[in-house]
């Protein structure tokens, strides 16, 4: 018998040997490759997976904040949870922690991974016509801007990379690809992006990404490899091209960080958030668990983390030495609020004497006043959050996060120019910030600050001034760890003896190491490719 029961499963097992793929049964209730990518419809479909992606929480959503803005010397961490906070105080034990380096290293190969299933499938997509032609390739052109911008993001906080282009599966081991390989990557998907990007969307599709964002990018990625030239051409189509007219500084600066006024004309990229879906999030009491599910909250949780405490979580604050500066130059006369201070302060920070120098401010949908504003001891976020029209905030912020704005542009093309020995074009679009209505600062050569006017005359005194002036207009709005990058300030003991002045906790930073984050160890044990960055 015991025979008869092996002879019988030798033979069921060459015949099922013969014909393995009887197995292969595709769930006629999911989408498969085959099945899927056959129209426009699939192709929009699969471009929103990669939009969406922008909202989660290891993208825009939450952490990459905690990153780019509380590890610069703009701001800090005194977070009671100890691990987070000395993450942002370059202490990093725990190469897995998920708040730290995993989640942002996750969420954007995620994204990629959207990006690649679009760029790889949708070409096979016949048209109809000329009009389902263009959208298509339209379609392509915002994932490879997408796949360009992940890219560029975790090559600024984490070096060295896996390569993935192409649409992956579970145990792939990717080749790992060094600065100069990744940047390639991205300076090639930026400029295939661009020549079929629109230079406007309207309508429903209006906050898409355009021809004057990749171009905009390109130029900031051109600046991080100090290709100057380069880089001002690629500003050129928004600042003096064919791109100028779409773009603009909005006359009130406060508008830039609110819901009221979002993809205006001073919106070059921006990430598209709402408040719906909000009872998921709710489930979850705010945790990253389900990150994936339907009908997901859209909403952004910087300002539950970054308003003061007893509003919020308080997990970052601004360092002090932004009030400071902010106040160094007086205005040319009294602008709306009544004082000589400059404008950008109040609208990115909260601080003790706000309401003595802004009278008429109002925090917290009014609930806050100069009569109940005692316990401000300290200095909190302001800029991105909701306390105009909330008493307190949540994890549904509404607030579209705008991640390139023209000012930056402008501030950039200014120091392309600066590098390329045109100083005196340089302080022109350097001037058109400062004296923006709501800001009204003079023209550098007539500042009440002698250094200021006399940056004017020289490269070197221009270019250490402009990082300055790029912290006064784009403070909090993750920028600044780039900048610092460029800089070269992460790279010598001189820079960062500058940046301890300021902040801190770069007692801590280690030349050579800490420029970078560690790359989280699941990824090195998974991928012999892999090794682990550089001193960890």
């Amino acid at each position: 018998m015991i025979k008869k029961i092996i002879l019988s499963a030798i033979i069921l097992a060459s015949i099922t040997a013969c014909n393995e793929n009887i197995l292969d049964v595709d769930n006629p209730n999911v989408p498969t490759q085959k099945s899927f990518w056959n129209d426009v419809t699939d192709a929009q479909k699969g471009l929103t997976a990669a939009y969406s992606q922008f909202t989660r929480v290891g993208n825009w959503g939450r952490w990459i904040y905690f990153r780019y803005d509380l590890t610069s010397d703009e701001a800090y961490s005194n977070s009671p949870w100890n691990e987070l906070k000395d993450w942002t105080q370059f202490k990093y034990v725990n190469y897995n922690f998920i708040q730290g380096g995993w989640t942002i290293f996750k969420g954007h190969y995620k994204q990629i991974f959207e990006a690649n299933q679009v760029i790889a499938y949708v070409p096979k997509i016949i048209p109809k016509n000329a009009s389902e032609e263009t959208l298509l390739k339209q379609i392509v052109a915002q994932a490879k801007f997408i796949r360009a911008f992940d890219y560029f993001n975790l090559e600024i906080l984490f070096e060295n990379l896996p390569i993935v282009l192409e649409p992956s599966n579970a145990g792939d081991k990717y080749p790992v690809g060094g600065p100069n390989e990744i940047y390639d990557i991205i300076i090639n998907d930026l400029k295939s992006a661009i020549i079929d990007l629109p230079e406007a969307w309207t309508g429903v599709d209006k906050g898409r990404i355009t021809k004057g964002a990749a171009y905009a990018l390109l130029g900031k990625v051109y600046m991080q490899l100090h290709r100057w030239q380069d880089a001002k051409d690629a500003f050129y189509w928004l600042v003096e091209g064919d791109g100028k007219g779409y773009y603009g500084l909005m006359d009130n600066y406060f508008d830039n960080f609110t819901h009221y006024y979002e993809n205006n004309m001073e919106s070059v990229f921006e990430i598209q958030f709402t408040d719906v879906n909000q009872t998921e999030m709710d489930r979850n009491n705010g945790s990253d668990i389900d990150d994936d599910v339907p009908n997901m909250a859209l909403g952004n949780t910087r300002s539950q983390f970054f308003a003061p405490a007893g509003i919020g979580w308080c997990d970052g604050q601004p360092r002090s030495w932004l009030v400071d500066e902010y106040k160094k130059e007086p205005t040319v006369d009294n602008h709306v609020n009544g004082t000589t201070i400059d404008d950008r302060l109040r609208v990115s920070i909260i601080y003790p004497d706000i309401f003595k120098d802004f009278p008429n401010e109002r925090l917290f949908a009014g609930t806050i006043t100069k009569w109940k504003a005692t316990w401000f001891k300290n200095v909190f976020f302001r800029k991105y959050g909701d306390d105009y029209f909330k008493a307190k905030t949540d994890y549904y912020s509404p607030i579209n996060y705008r991640v390139i704005r023209y000012a930056d542009v402008l501030l950039c093309y200014a120091e392309c120019l600066a590098q390329l020995g045109d100083v005196a074009g340089a302080v022109t679009y350097v001037d058109m910030v400062r004296t923006r209505p709501s800001t009204n600062l003079p023209p550098m050569a007539l500042s009440t600050i002698p250094e200021i006017a006399a940056s004017v005359n020289s490269k070197d005194a221009f270019l250490k001034r402009l990082q300055m002036e790029r912290a006064l207009e784009l403070c909090l709005e993750s920028v600044r760890w780039i900048d610092l990058r460029r800089w070269g300030l992460l790279e010598t003991q001189e820079g960062i003896d500058e940046l301890k002045s300021r902040d801190p906790d770069f007692n801590n930073f280690e030349l050579g190491k800490h420029h970078i984050l560690p790359l989280p160890q699941f990824e090195v044990d998974n991928n012999p490719n892999l090794h682990q960055n550089p001193h960890y």
